[in-house]
């Protein structure tokens, strides 16, 4: 009964602090239409860090009458420069930031418009790429040396990062499945069979001993994480489910902490569903 309910939904009644939209309503007709505004803006901002490549980490609304919040912190990949050079070159009529600060006034425009001028709007940004100590840089020389056969992969130094983040940082599973996603997407875009079921074997066996080594680490706040991935792999007639677990967790009991997110991989031998679940620490 766990895995097939969300982990986040099942427990909002137990623990107030899960919650990540707030806002203050005066009657039940403002609740609803804070219900409609609240997810009107979470899809806005999906598509708008979604079209320059950079990956929402966690977004938290605090909205009533005279003010509105928003705090977010978000991963920018590897290609993200490299897509808003692309669509500068293009004639088009999408407001185009030259760089990661210009998003901040592209969102206080845009919002102020949906929201009619009504409300003070203010945004507060926090870039993970930025978010890193010495103690765990040194973490991260000691795991380079025993992944030296990923090294030459393009996926690998991304991976790293984004893998660091998620056993660093609270409510990350967001960022690993949309990751995960992403790469089996890419995976499937070359033409010669025999390279795509390596780079998926080889993509599968990079997440294992990663995410062994870094549960096993001094930094890490998870107690375990499990990843399901379901599809068909090597262009398989059926589609077959793999499963990576670390660590301990339960699914049913209310005291424990998990964060729980899927996604889709598009690809052309079909879909991959992606689950992941990751267990925090209490502290």
């Amino acid at each position: 009964m766990g895995q097939k309910t969300d982990a986040r939904i099942f427990r909002k009644g137990v623990k107030k602090k899960n919650w990540e939209v707030k806002y203050i309503e005066k009657s039940n007709e403002d609740f609803s239409l804070y219900v409609y505004k609240t997810l009107e803006i979470q899809k806005y901002l999906n598509r708008f860090f979604g079209l320059y490549k950079i990956k929402i980490h966690s977004c938290k609304i605090f909205y009533s009458d005279s003010s509105l919040q928003i705090f977010i912190s978000f991963y920018v990949t590897t290609k993200t420069m490299y897509v808003i050079k692309k669509k500068l070159k293009k004639h088009c009529t999408i407001i185009k930031p030259k760089s990661i600060k210009g998003f901040y006034e592209i969102l206080l425009e845009s919002l102020a418009t949906f929201t009619e001028n009504k409300t003070n709007i203010s945004v507060t940004m926090q870039n993970l790429n930025r978010c890193k100590s010495h103690p765990q840089i040194k973490d991260l020389k000691t795991i380079f040396k025993q992944l030296r056969r990923f090294v030459r992969n393009p996926f690998f130094k991304e991976a790293i990062n984004i893998l660091f983040v998620n056993i660093s940082k609270r409510k990350s599973a967001k960022l690993l499945a949309s990751f995960i996603s992403d790469q089996f997407r890419l995976n499937q875009l070359r033409t010669s069979q025999m390279t795509i079921s390596r780079k998926d074997n080889h993509f599968l066996g990079f997440l294992k001993q990663t995410i062994m080594l870094l549960i096993k680490s001094e930094r890490s706040c998870l107690k375990g994480i499990k990843i399901v991935i379901k599809g068909r792999f090597n262009k398989a007639p059926r589609a077959k489910t793999n499963s990576i677990f670390f660590g301990k967790f339960s699914l049913q009991s209310f005291d424990s902490k998990i964060d729980y997110y899927q996604s889709t991989a598009y690809t052309i031998n079909g879909t991959f569903g992606i689950k992941v679940w990751l267990c925090e620490n209490d502290f």
